[in-house]
């Protein structure tokens, strides 16, 4: 699936692998998991044609917002047509990880360009950017 920085996608991560590599593309811990709403983080440069795409996931729990959590209110989140209103979220910006396009389920909406520069600024807090 081809995907765009700033989309709102529903992924569902896998529950189990039995490859080498299964500690890094399964969930543990406080990791979000099960199908949830990631927003795409990574540049379109990077997205066309590859595989993978990097994600924040986003959570309807507003009490979790702070510095690096972006609290993204619902004027900012933009539906697409047929696809259930958004409701108040937060972009886990500690929590971004690398997302298979094989496992997006469908393209929900976007952030508004507003909502796409307060998720960077979370990451750039998260990742000490100077």
């Amino acid at each position: 699936m081809e995907v765009t920085k700033g989309g709102v996608y529903l992924y569902e991560p896998p529950s189990s692998s039995t490859s080498e590599q299964a500690a890094t593309i399964t969930t543990s811990g406080s990791e979000q998991a099960g199908m949830r709403p990631y927003v795409i983080v990574s540049r379109n440069e990077v997205n066309n044609g590859k595989p993978t795409a990097v994600g924040v996931p986003l959570t309807t729990r507003i009490h979790k917002a702070n510095s690096y959590r972006i609290f993204l209110p619902l004027a900012e989140l933009i539906a697409d047509e047929g696809c259930s209103p958004f409701k108040d979220s937060v972009a886990l910006c500690d929590h971004v990880r690398v997302l298979n396009t094989e496992l997006i389920r469908k393209k929900i909406g976007r952030l508004s360009d507003n909502a796409v520069l307060a998720v960077a600024l979370g990451l750039i807090f998260v990742l000490d950017i100077r």
